[in-house]
């Protein structure tokens, strides 16, 4: 084993060498240059010094329409770097475009700054809430009901028809889109497409292929999709996957920093499947919300905020409404004082999201803040006065 750099440990140097293994793999596939399956353009800092990869084969089948590798400023950069270290071997009109994206591109920006079809999927997820006034764009949902279409069975979050697909689709943002379009009565594929993604000797969902360890977040939307179309015997390999991972303390989504995300998502979602499993999930997690609740009313790891406090009021409000017997009173405590919270304090964005690098979607944030004040309204009788006041002006 080559000898550790400073300040890398074992347990960093088991990372380094899980991941030098995934590209080998990844390197052996023969989907490898294949943008609709494979993830090696967003991987491409990987090509730096690898010899063994055609540069001007790979930025051929991952070089997206605004010059990018994949969309990734990382991969972009270092793919650069390599192809200037190897002279000619790639076609100088395409390496010009990559360059004028490096230097024109604002830093920093990541892939997930800009994703549209996520956006659209979890406004229509969150306003569809008694009181929550709409605010998604219809054309949106058309695009992104198109393009659950794509012959792969999966969406990528940034459009997969017409804008040049570099990074294929995943399980998660496939999902969400499903739940998303069926909520608004949409006909869409179902959820067979994401079975390519499904880990037998694991009983869960990766979210891209070749992934070491599956999330939380993607089983839980996927659990939702399983439950819509009555896949009974999938569904319960998820839920006992995650009531593996929940009993073992494995709560921590890997694409979100605050296990609010998690715990919030695990109570919203398993409060509307009929299983077994679901109900203990779903109660599980909505109680231990309210322990983690800060004292001004918000949710937050790091101080309370609009996106955290937004998912813990979303999973307590499904959770009550579900099994509220089991925690009414608590429930509706926490409710309220986050209703305090939410008409205390304005929105504010926090880079809590993880996709190489920390960032935020700003067009959530507002979303999370009108549909929790909806929840939590009706929680302490506000909707309930505000409707009627409303309904008193039209008389």
């Amino acid at each position: 084993m080559p000898k550790s750099r400073p300040g890398q440990g074992p347990p960093v140097r088991t990372v380094i060498d899980r991941e030098r293994g995934k590209w080998r793999r990844m390197r052996a596939w023969d989907h490898f240059l294949d943008p609709s399956r494979s993830i090696a353009g967003y991987c491409a800092e990987r090509v730096y010094g690898d010899e063994d990869i055609d540069a001007g084969a790979f930025l051929e089948a991952f070089q997206a329409p605004n010059g990018s590798v994949s969309n990734a400023p990382g991969a972009s950069a270092l793919f650069f770097l390599e192809a200037q270290r190897r002279g000619k071997a790639v076609a100088p009109e395409r390496i010009d475009r990559l360059r004028h994206y490096l230097h024109t591109s604002p830093v920093p920006v990541g892939y997930l700054d800009r994703v549209p079809h996520f956006t659209t999927a979890w406004t229509l997820m969150f306003e569809h809430v008694p009181e929550a006034a709409p605010g998604s764009d219809p054309a949106a949902l058309d695009m992104l009901c198109q393009d659950l279409g794509h012959p792969s069975g999966l969406l990528c979050p940034v459009g997969t028809l017409g804008v040049g697909l570099t990074i294929p689709g995943d399980a998660d943002s496939t999902a969400c889109a499903m739940l998303a379009a069926r909520t608004m009565g949409r006909q869409v594929p179902d959820s067979t497409g994401l079975d390519v993604l499904y880990a037998p000797s694991q009983g869960c969902y990766r979210t891209f292929l070749f992934e070491h360890d599956a999330s939380i977040s993607t089983n839980i939307h996927v659990a939702a999709v399983l439950a819509l179309d009555g896949r009974y015997d999938r569904l319960t390999q998820v839920l006992r996957w995650l009531t593996h991972a929940v009993t073992e303390g494995r709560t921590l989504c890997k694409w979100h920093l605050s296990p609010t995300y998690a715990h919030g998502e695990l109570a919203r979602i398993t409060a509307g499947i009929g299983h077994p499993l679901a109900a203990p999930l779903c109660t599980q997690a909505a109680k231990s919300l309210p322990a983690t609740q800060n004292p001004d009313g918000g949710w937050g790891l790091h101080g309370s905020t609009t996106e955290e406090t937004g998912y813990a009021v979303h999973g307590l409000a499904a959770a009550a409404q579900s099994h509220g017997h089991a925690f009414a009173a608590q429930a509706a405590d926490a409710l309220g004082d986050a209703h305090t919270y939410l008409t205390t304090y304005p929105p504010q964005e926090a880079a809590l999201r993880l996709g190489k690098t920390l960032h935020c979607l700003p067009p959530l944030v507002p979303v999370l803040q009108r549909t929790a004040l909806a929840l939590t309204g009706q929680a302490t009788g506000e909707g309930h006065r505000n409707h009627d006041t409303r309904e008193a002006g039209h008389i």
